[in-house]
């Protein structure tokens, strides 16, 4: 067994069906390639990652291209688990540690005591020091909001962060990142204003985050990203069943496939977890991060000069902050 599969952290994607959480991961790993640069700094996906997320972003190119896009990445199947492992290292070296998010059908946690599948989601939850809250976010906003409650679920994703953080007390991150947010991204004050939605849609979370029990163990960012660029949501139609269908088309025959931000989910994520390591005095955390960087203080340096690339504006903001969400001395 290898180091990076030894030494894994968790990260939960959270977030009702169809929200895009696999095409964030996928729009994260295309864009991490295009702004590394010249840091020491290297992931590697790990086993068939590289396989499902590559053909995530070939359907998302795809899309790009396309004046009227009719479907999108495949959602998750209920049937289990998906996860997406990534090796964390320096270049031309072996990776050191996993970084794994876990990804799944947002039914699933509907119920997480029937089967042994909502046991594993649980554990999950559990073992994750970063939570990524996906928000839908044409549901949020379109016709005043209409669709929040059906399509986001805020309570049941409040009740299942508020039960993490009761039987868990260790620092924790949530990045609340609305996804499919092109239209309402394309310039300040759309920004702007869909935080102000987020802030409204999910206030019952934020104030439960705010309690001085509460506070000082999790900081909380608002990441809104762009994971193509170029497809927007255009308008819903509703059936007389009830369904409801949510249409986008592409900003313009043969748009490029360009995510933006999708880069700082992963930078916030990596600068907490790498400053829990720094910080925290016990635990077996620390014991296993201890151990991954025996050797490799240069891979600490790498991941700070990467996440020295986090940034607030243009909508990302500090809803709740943390000291391990600032950069830390080396000793």
């Amino acid at each position: 067994m290898s180091k990076a599969e030894k030494y894994v952290l968790d990260v939960c994607m959270l977030g009702p069906r169809g929200a895009g959480k696999t095409s964030l991961l996928a729009s994260m790993y295309a864009q991490y390639t295009q702004v590394i640069g010249a840091t020491d700094l290297d992931l590697t996906p790990v086993g068939d990652t590289a396989v499902k997320l590559s053909d995530a972003v070939a359907v998302l190119e795809s899309l790009s291209r396309s004046v009227q896009v009719r479907d999108g990445v495949a959602g998750t199947e209920r049937i289990d688990l998906h996860r997406y492992d990534i090796g964390v290292g320096r270049k031309n070296k072996n990776p050191r540690f996993t970084l794994r998010f876990t990804d799944y059908a947002g039914e699933l946690l509907r119920d997480l005591s029937s089967e042994a599948v909502g046991q594993k989601v649980r554990r999950t939850l559990q073992d994750s020091q970063v939570i990524v809250l996906a928000v839908d976010a044409p549901a949020l906003v379109a016709r005043d909001g209409l669709y929040h409650h059906r399509i986001n679920q805020p309570h049941l994703m409040y009740e299942r962060i508020k039960e993490i953080l009761r039987e868990d007390h260790r620092p924790r991150l949530l990045v609340v990142t609305p996804l499919k947010g092109e239209k309402y991204l394309a310039g300040p004050h759309g920004a702007k204003e869909l935080a102000e939605q987020v802030r409204a849609g999910y206030q019952p979370l934020f104030a439960h985050l705010a309690h001085p029990e509460i506070r000082p163990r999790i900081g909380c960012v608002l990441v809104p990203v762009q994971t193509t660029g170029s497809i927007v949501f255009s308008s819903t139609t509703e059936s007389q069943d009830g369904t409801v269908q949510f249409h986008y088309r592409s900003r313009s025959p043969g748009a490029p496939y360009r995510p933006v931000d999708t880069d700082q989910p992963l930078r916030y994520a990596l600068r907490f977890v790498i400053n829990v390591y720094r910080r925290e005095r016990r635990g077996t955390w620390r014991e296993m991060m201890e151990q991954a960087f025996r050797t490799d203080r240069a891979l600490e340096a790498a991941i700070a000069q990467f996440t020295a690339g986090t940034r607030t504006g243009a909508g990302i903001q500090v809803l709740q902050d943390h000291p391990y969400l600032h950069p830390a001395n080396h000793g």
